[in-house]
């Protein structure tokens, strides 16, 4: 009886899977670690500071006036901090209307504002832009920005390295 649950006679069946586990798990393993994709190491970057500007064309100017500078801002999705508020411009409204003629012209909205915020931040430099939280930002990178009390959907319009 002791036969039968033995492989080959020799060895047990339970044994014996233990082992091709052990062994499918080392080669797994050593697969992960050849292709790259191996254990996540955290290593220290070199980080720069950073001017970062932000640009919309059209928001309520209610959001607009609640603007401060000093305050934080953050990418409001990932709850990503980009930065102090160093300077910001409340202009009109830009949008893109037919005239009389049937050409397209710049006209203002009443009730709204354009939006122009600088902030100063130290990330990572990346290829594309920056490197925040394991987050890439770039110019032309869309999100909505946290800035104090004001909540307002715009993109990065400028990146510049501060020496």
């Amino acid at each position: 009886m002791l036969k039968d649950s033995k492989l080959f006679g020799k060895i047990n069946i339970i044994d014996f899977f233990i082992i091709v586990a052990l062994i499918g798990a080392a080669i797994f393993g050593v697969y992960q670690l050849r292709s790259g994709r191996g254990p996540l190491v955290l290593s220290q970057a070199e980080t720069k500071d950073y001017i970062i500007s932000f640009f919309t064309e059209e928001v309520e100017s209610f959001s607009a006036e609640a603007l401060s500078t000093g305050v934080n801002a953050f990418d409001h999705g990932r709850n990503i901090p980009l930065g102090v508020v160093d300077s910001f411009e409340i202009n009109d409204a830009i949008i893109w209307n037919a005239d009389q003629n049937g050409n397209t012209v710049r006209s203002n909205k009443p009730g709204h504002s354009s939006v122009e915020i600088t902030a100063r931040l130290t990330a990572t430099p990346s290829e594309h832009g920056i490197v925040v939280a394991g987050n890439r930002y770039g110019i032309g990178h869309s999100l909505v920005l946290r800035a104090g009390r004001s909540i307002i959907f715009m993109r990065i319009s400028g990146l510049e390295e501060v020496n």
